[in-house]
């Protein structure tokens, strides 16, 4: 089993979705405890925001997205960094934006 870690601001991305969304994405948070790696695919650059090592989960049929990051070495861990819209790539940059605090 993994333990799901938010960063504290995936509560303020959760507020501003829609009720279905906030549903489909809290399944996949009980879907992570399992097998994160099933229900995610690897991140590359995105347009010059490196988030390789991150992952990534569609929501919505791909309109918003999940990005997590999986620690397998010392503890089975997924750490939730950023949810939200796809559109213009708003949640790569603050995904990213959150990383390199």
């Amino acid at each position: 089993m993994y333990k799901i870690i938010p960063f504290r601001e995936v509560e303020d991305d959760l507020m501003v979705l829609p009720d279905k969304i906030v549903n489909e994405v809290l399944d996949y948070f009980e879907k992570y405890k399992v097998d994160p790696y099933k229900y995610s695919k690897p991140l590359y650059n995105q347009s010059n925001i490196n988030l390789k090592g991150y992952r990534k989960t569609y929501v919505a049929n791909a309109t918003y997205r999940i990005v997590i990051q999986i620690e397998d070495e010392i503890a089975k861990i997924v750490e939730v960094v950023a949810v939200g819209s796809r559109k213009d790539k708003q949640i790569y940059i603050k995904a990213s934006t959150r990383i390199n605090k």
